[in-house]
């Protein structure tokens, strides 16, 4: 059976669509109280079903799942998932809040279950699938605007299909530049490790020795003792200073100012500031193109695609494009003004709106400065392996060293 076919008899069976979930407290003839869950179609109805039953409803309130910490919250993977077995459901002729009950019953996270199921409730009571999904965070701003827009125009199975591309090439290029990233993360913890190991553990031992010995040392080894001992008695003020600096510089970040700051620094250091612009270049026209081929109004698709440069000061230079738009002079010369684009990108979003084919050139443009991005983060990476062995072989080399030179003078032998 294709999958089709499959979908079609999965939704035969799943005929009825949940109802709202309520919390009951009820007496029974003798007295006793009772406390249970229940789904009816509203609190009458659950009322009418228990005193058939001979229960005297006492107290009755509509269940919400818990929201404290999880640990199997709802991540973008999840949020891809759904949107491509939408698509498909959808593609097969299921209307939408039967398609979205159909998989909130195959969700594998009550989290992702109970969210669906609020959805499911919510478009049963008359609102669009964008209403519904706007109440939950788990939708992003771009997520939700796409989904009205393809509603407003009668696409919305061809915007879902967008969106799942949208999420799965975004998700690709994140994961990629993790990937890259992971082994100079382990090359610093591991030689970090073996530092900690050799200073905190093994020189204590040689000192101990060196003390015995009741010699004169060489100056480094002298230097590592002593840098051993300081670190032995007050490693703890050192974590606290780390740990206070670390508070203090994620408080501040979260000020507009602190904001302000650290994106010009970013716009600022060498090697970062080219990785750093291209990221945002290319987040900022796969979002507006994307949004823009789903039919979301130009000016309202910049608005969102401001949210997710990254940087607030990039940011506050796009407003210049908004305004230009709304004075009606096109996108590629407010965007020149700006300053934010290279050049070049300025030239191609010319052609491209004189040729009717804007989004199609901030989707060219986004896939050219990901493939920038891969390649300066490839070539960063390929100086910085080599400068972390580098440094660290100096450190590790120094500490050998050190302890040798002790060793050599305690035996009077002729280095």
């Amino acid at each position: 059976m294709g999958a089709s076919g499959f979908l079609r008899k999965s939704c035969l069976r799943c005929y009825y669509l949940p109802m709202p979930v309520y919390l009951y407290e009820a007496a029974d003839s003798a007295g006793r109280k009772r406390k249970a869950r229940a789904e009816a179609a509203d609190e009458k109805a659950l009322r009418d079903s228990l005193r058939a039953k001979g229960l005297f409803p006492l107290n009755i309130r509509l269940y919400e799942p818990p929201k404290g910490l999880s640990l199997r919250r709802v991540t973008k993977k999840d949020l891809l998932n759904f949107t491509s077995e939408l698509g498909s459901l959808l593609d097969a002729g299921l209307p939408v809040d039967r398609a979205i009950y159909i998989l909130s019953e195959n969700a594998g996270k009550d989290e992702m279950k109970g969210i669906l199921r609020e959805i499911c409730a919510d478009i049963q009571k008359g609102q669009s699938l964008s209403q519904a999904m706007a109440r939950h965070k788990i939708f992003p701003r771009v997520y939700v605007n796409m989904i009205k827009a393809g509603e407003a125009g009668g696409i919305l199975e061809q915007v879902i299909k967008r969106l799942a591309d949208f999420l799965e090439t975004t998700a690709s290029f994140r994961d990629e530049i993790v990937s890259a990233l992971i082994y100079p993360a382990l090359l610093v913890f591991v030689g970090g490790a073996a530092v900690a190991v050799l200073i905190l553990y093994v020189i204590p031992k040689f000192a101990i020795i060196f003390e015995d010995m009741g010699e004169s040392l060489p100056g480094p080894t002298m230097m590592l003792l002593g840098l051993s001992r300081i670190l032995i008695s007050y490693w703890w003020v050192g974590l606290l200073g780390a740990l206070s600096l670390s508070l203090l510089w994620a408080s501040y970040s979260k000020t507009s100012e602190g904001k302000l700051f650290i994106d010009s620094l970013k716009l600022k250091v060498p090697v970062v500031k080219s990785l750093h612009l291209k990221f945002a270049v290319a987040r900022f026209s796969r979002t507006l193109g994307t949004l823009i081929q789903s039919g979301v109004p130009v000016l309202q698709a910049v608005r969102i695609s401001r949210e997710v440069l990254g940087n607030e000061l990039m940011s506050q230079k796009l407003r210049t494009l908004e305004e230009g738009i709304q004075k009606g002079r096109g996108v590629a010369g407010p965007l020149k003004e700006t300053g934010v684009f290279p050049p070049t990108v300025g030239e191609m979003i010319t052609v491209g709106e004189e040729a009717g084919k804007l989004e199609e050139t901030f989707l060219m443009v986004a896939g050219r400065f990901e493939q920038e991005s891969r390649s300066t983060l490839k070539r960063a990476i390929s100086l910085l392996e080599p400068a972390l062995i580098l440094f660290m072989g100096v450190i590790v080399g120094f500490v050998v060293v050190s302890m040798l030179l002790a060793v050599f003078s305690i035996n009077e032998i002729p280095v």
